[in-house]
């Protein structure tokens, strides 16, 4: 196929792309600026200039592609809602574009929509956290899940809250390494105790080449590899790289440090299954290393 790529030059969309060539697809990978478009070109992806926040300019490429891979997203904690619009716009865009022509569009969300899952290893029929802060990215899901009703085998991914591996990249365990070695403390929301599911890049990637190949319309599918990673153990994973103390923050002031979305995504309990995505689109994860192993042997993992 020939595959039009949002976030191509992204952490995830970089090995997204890599992974679509090797499965013998060509890449059409969206680029905001000339600079991006000749780093695309040495990878041997062709470049369509244009920009999320102008979504109608995007729909020759969708039309002209015979899919589309959505992972582009402006993670904006200090106006989430905001974003999650600008999201739906390009959902829809894309949506008009592809109306009645049965292609793929595998687009992205994550599973902080299910909110605090407890103790629970939620599947994909775990409930939508109404109300919750970061569960607004619900709205895009239910954007692309409308999507099937005009003959577009849209399906939705699910990214856990951490995605590791390669090393590089900015995003949120970067982020705190780089603060740790700056105060000279690394620092947690207590009590720690809340845990999360994670996934390597390389396996995520691959799971996107499978849904655009299988997924069937209408559906979603949760991509993780492991659970049970607790909040205390990430810092102090941490703490070992940069020879720092580990230290607990109330809720106030870890919203003081972060803001209230960061400190949220710090401090709930999030673990999901990967079983239905094993099952329905035999996904075979490969990570040799889990999340706290790979930081302790790169000592900067490049996060979701």
């Amino acid at each position: 196929m020939q595959v039009f790529l949002t976030g191509a030059t992204g952490y995830i969309g970089s090995v997204v792309a890599e992974k679509l060539q090797a499965a013998g697809h060509t890449v059409i990978g969206l680029a905001r600026s000339n600079a991006t478009a000749a780093r695309l070109e040495e990878r041997q992806i062709i470049p369509f200039i244009g920009d999320l926040a102008h979504p109608d300019g995007l729909a020759a490429a969708a039309q002209q592609a015979d899919g589309i891979i959505h992972t582009a997203f402006i993670h904006d904690f200090d106006d989430w809602a905001g974003a999650v619009r600008a999201d739906i716009r390009v959902i829809e865009a894309f949506t008009q574009a592809l109306a009645g022509s049965g292609k793929p569009f595998i687009a992205t969300s994550d599973t902080s929509v299910l909110g605090d899952t407890g103790l629970a290893i939620a599947n994909e029929a775990y409930p939508i956290a109404e109300g919750f802060l970061l569960a607004e990215r619900a709205k895009a899901e239910q954007a692309v899940l409308a999507a099937a009703q005009q003959t577009i085998r849209s399906a939705v991914l699910r990214l856990p809250m951490y995605i590791y591996g390669r090393g590089g990249g900015t995003s949120y365990i970067p982020m705190r390494l780089q603060e740790s070695k700056e105060i000279g403390i690394t620092h947690y929301v207590a009590p720690g105790t809340h845990q999360i599911s994670a996934v390597h890049v390389d396996d995520v990637a691959q799971l996107y080449v499978l849904a655009l190949e299988q997924a069937a319309a209408g559906s979603i599918f949760h991509a993780a590899t492991e659970s049970g990673i607790s909040e205390v153990a990430i810092a102090r994973a941490i703490s070992q790289v940069t020879g720092t103390p580990v230290e607990g923050l109330a809720w106030d002031a870890a919203v003081a440090k972060w803001g209230e979305g960061i400190a949220t995504f710090f401090s709930i309990n999030n673990q999901v299954s990967a079983d239905r995505a094993i099952r329905e689109l035999s996904w075979q994860p490969q990570a040799k290393l889990s999340l706290l192993d790979d930081l302790a042997v790169s000592g900067e993992p490049a996060l979701c």
